[in-house]
């Protein structure tokens, strides 16, 4: 499964007040990180589009983490069967540990 976080340097979870620069897409199977990257996203601001290797939408993602995002964003995530995970955590690899665990004792609680 693909999971994005948040982020605008590849390593910690973007401000809840700052604009969203790219992500941080990992691939997980069986609780462990296959592989991550960080991918930055186009905007109307930018000037050019980001260097990547590969083309990257959110909707191939089954979750987001984030630090913080307004309701409607939430709704619309929601909708299109993107679970969105808000932590108090800064570190990528801490909130997305702590996303893994919650899903893990939520998965045993409904089993």
């Amino acid at each position: 499964m693909k999971i994005a976080i948040e982020s605008n340097d590849g390593v910690t979870l973007k401000s809840p007040f700052s604009q969203t620069r790219g992500y941080i897409i990992c691939d997980v199977e069986n609780a462990d990180v296959d592989k991550s990257e960080y991918v930055e996203i186009y905007t109307t601001r930018s000037k050019t589009r980001p260097k990547t290797g590969s083309a990257f939408r959110l909707s191939d993602c089954c979750a987001i983490i984030t630090r913080g995002m307004n309701n409607e964003n939430q709704h619309l995530l929601k909708e299109k069967g993107i679970e969105v995970f808000i932590t108090f955590n800064t570190m990528a690899k801490d909130a997305l540990r702590s996303y893994m665990k919650e899903r893990m004792i939520s998965e045993a609680v409904s089993h």
